[in-house]
C-alpha cells in the first residue's frame, strides 16, 4: 500500500520534485512554475544549471517574477540541448539573420515600388504629350471630326478621287452610255473657233 501511495505521488509531483525523487506536496514551492508535464524540459535546464541553482534562481525572483524566471529557464535549457554548441548565442544569430534577410527583402520591395512610380508617371506624361499632339493636329485642320466628314460609300469616294485629279468632268446626264465630258477636247475646238471668229472681223474691218 505504501509503494503504491510513493508511485502516485511521484506521478503528481512536480518536476523538480520527480527528479529528486522527492514527495511534492502543497508547500512545494517549485511545483507551480515547474509541473510534472515540463519534466523533459526541466531536465534540459538542470544539467545546466543544477537543480540548486535553479532553487536559488527562483528564490531570488520577485513574486511577479517567478514565471518569467522559470520560462527563462526552460528556454536556455532547450536551446543548449538543440544546440550544444552555440546554445542561446545560435536563437540570436539566427533571429538576426534573418531580420537581416527581411531587411533586404524590404529595401528591395521599395526600390522596386519607385521604379514603378516612375514607370507609371513618364507613362502618363507620354500619353499626356499625345493628347497634345492630337488637339494641336486636330487644330491644324489635318483631323476631321466623323461629324464633319462621314464615311461615304466606296462608289462616291471614287467618284469624288477622279475629282481630284482635275482632268476629267463628267456630265450630268443620267444616260449610263454617253461619253465622258473631257474638257481637253473642248478647249481646242473652242480656241480654234475664236481664232476663226476673230479672223473673220478683221478681214470684214
Amino acid at each position: 500500500m505504501e509503494n503504491r501511495d510513493q508511485v502516485a505521488a511521484q506521478n503528481h509531483a512536480c518536476a523538480s520534485c520527480k527528479h529528486q525523487r522527492r514527495k511534492c506536496d502543497e508547500t512545494c514551492e517549485m511545483a507551480p512554475y515547474f509541473p510534472a508535464s515540463r519534466y523533459s524540459e526541466f531536465q534540459n535546464a538542470q544539467k545546466i544549471f543544477g537543480v540548486s541553482n535553479i532553487q536559488k534562481i527562483m528564490a531570488m525572483a520577485a513574486p511577479d517574477q517567478g514565471q518569467a524566471a522559470a520560462e527563462s529557464i526552460i528556454t536556455e535549457g532547450n536551446a543548449w540541448k538543440n544546440d550544444p554548441v552555440h546554445g542561446c548565442l545560435g536563437i540570436i544569430r539566427g533571429l538576426n539573420a534573418r531580420i537581416q534577410g527581411l531587411e533586404r527583402e524590404l529595401h528591395f520591395m521599395k526600390q522596386h515600388l519607385e521604379l514603378c512610380k516612375e514607370k507609371e508617371e513618364l507613362n502618363g506624361k507620354i500619353n499626356q504629350s499625345k493628347e497634345e499632339d492630337l488637339e494641336h493636329d486636330q487644330s491644324d485642320g489635318l483631323n476631321f471630326p466623323s461629324t464633319i466628314l462621314p464615311d461615304l460609300p466606296s462608289h462616291v469616294m471614287a467618284e469624288m478621287r477622279k475629282y481630284e485629279q482635275g482632268y476629267n468632268y463628267w456630265s450630268t446626264l443620267e444616260d449610263a452610255e454617253e461619253k465622258v465630258f473631257d474638257i481637253r477636247l473642248i478647249e481646242p475646238v473652242l480656241f480654234e473657233s475664236n481664232l476663226k471668229g476673230n479672223a473673220s472681223s478683221s478681214g470684214s474691218g
